[in-house]
């Protein structure tokens, strides 16, 4: 037993160090990588990011990488290095938060995964997008769903803390009816608050799933007292309060006199330029779709629950609300799609990895469940390598609207 846990620690030594040098070797491409954007390196690499760094236009103060990026400047002279390291940590940490994510779900269900299983599929999450198929549906970016932005600082930033607000959700939400740790709360209201700060659309699709999830709770759980019930949903919703107020105080500080600003109703605006797009819709959701359809009995578990809530949301306001005026093509409800995306994705590849290592799933129906294992893990590598294609080609210089 003795050698045996030892094997086991030196296995997990090994493979935390391998780990940590890709996360180390993936820092420094992209700390290069956000420069060249910083720079608009040989009139190539255009992203959002040069707006932020050499502040042309305007740019919004109140958000967190104009105010991290001009103090960055500050103190690196204006060479644009201090927020090239910055967004390359932010990436790094997003697979890092996706790793603990990952690692609780399948916690929570008692589900024994190796760790470097775990670490594998937190880079898949990051690293996965619209599959790419040639003469079907071509293209990376352009026309499609994506889930992440590599040309978007503040989406970027926005996703790292989505994740975690989701992490402490749950966690929080598993016994918040008996217990809530002070902890727990302060850190969920201050990640709720941050991603708001990097952009607000995390926010403004959780919001409205946080609103269903706790009428649900007041009216499902009556093995406790109403008032009980009422004290502890209030406990859980105050914790978005913060993030709430500065939207308020964000639409006032950015809209206030802009008479071409606004929200419209235009239905399926952004679809309207796409030749196929059903096609494109599955390309982009193939794998999390597919685990969704053998999965919804898990329906009723809040992780599947809210991250599924969240994208909905998030589909439905792109699909239904425009900005008015010049802003109609800027497609800004498209993040609140995207993160969404990005969530439902992540709890798809846990729900998947404890699918495969939970032997009684689909244990009667031997040859669906191969078919399934098999078919998701297709679709899970369909996704991946269409995005490391896509990344390749953007950190050469491409057009990231490809």
């Amino acid at each position: 037993m003795g050698n045996l846990d030892y094997n086991r620690k030196k296995s997990t030594v090994v493979t935390d160090l391998v780990y940590i040098v890709l996360l180390l070797i993936m820092t420094v491409g992209y700390t290069e990588f956000f420069h060249r954007q910083a720079i608009r390196y040989n009139d190539k690499y255009i992203s959002d990011l040069i707006v932020y760094a050499q502040h042309i236009g305007d740019v919004e103060e109140s958000r967190m990488i104009a105010w991290v990026f001009g103090r960055l400047n500050g103190i690196d002279g204006g060479n644009y290095a201090g927020l090239s390291i910055f967004m390359a940590l932010l990436v790094a940490a997003t697979v890092i938060a996706g790793f603990f994510f990952i690692s609780f779900l399948l916690d929570r269900e008692n589900c024994g995964v190796e760790r470097w299983k775990r670490q594998l599929a937190s880079f898949c999450v990051l690293f996965s997008g619209p599959i790419y198929v040639p003469g079907l549906h071509e293209h990376f970016y352009s026309g499609t769903w994506p889930k992440y932005a590599w040309h978007s600082p503040t989406e970027i930033a926005m996703v790292l803390f989505a994740i975690i607000s989701l992490h402490l959700f749950i966690r929080m939400f598993d016994d918040y009816m008996e217990h809530i740790s002070f902890a727990n709360w302060l850190g969920l209201v201050l990640a709720f608050f941050l991603s708001c700060w990097a952009k607000p659309n995390f926010i403004l699709v959780f919001a409205p799933v946080l609103l269903i999830i706790m009428l649900i709770e007041l009216i499902r759980r009556r093995e406790y007292g109403f008032m009980h019930r009422v004290v502890r949903i209030v406990m859980m919703g105050s914790t978005i309060i913060p993030a709430g107020i500065f939207i308020l105080i964000l639409n006032r500080l950015e809209f206030s006199g802009d008479d071409d600003g606004g929200i419209a109703v235009n239905i399926g605006y952004f679809l309207k330029d796409i030749d196929h797009p059903a096609v494109m819709i599955i390309c982009c959701i193939a794998f999390p779709l597919f685990v969704l359809l053998f999965n919804l009995r898990k329906l009723g578990d809040i992780a599947l629950a809210s991250s599924l809530g969240c994208f909905v949301a998030g589909t439905a306001e792109y699909l239904i609300l425009v900005e008015a005026g010049s802003r109609i093509n800027h497609g800004n409800f498209g993040w609140s799609r995207q993160v969404g995306e990005y969530l439902f994705f992540a709890v798809a590849v846990a729900l998947f990895i404890g699918n495969w290592k939970d032997k009684s799933f689909l244990g009667s129906k031997p040859a669906i469940r191969k078919i399934y294992l098999v078919i998701g893990f297709i679709l899970l590598a369909a996704h991946v390598v269409s995005q490391l294609l896509y990344v390749m080609l953007i950190m050469t210089g491409r057009l990231y609207r490809m």
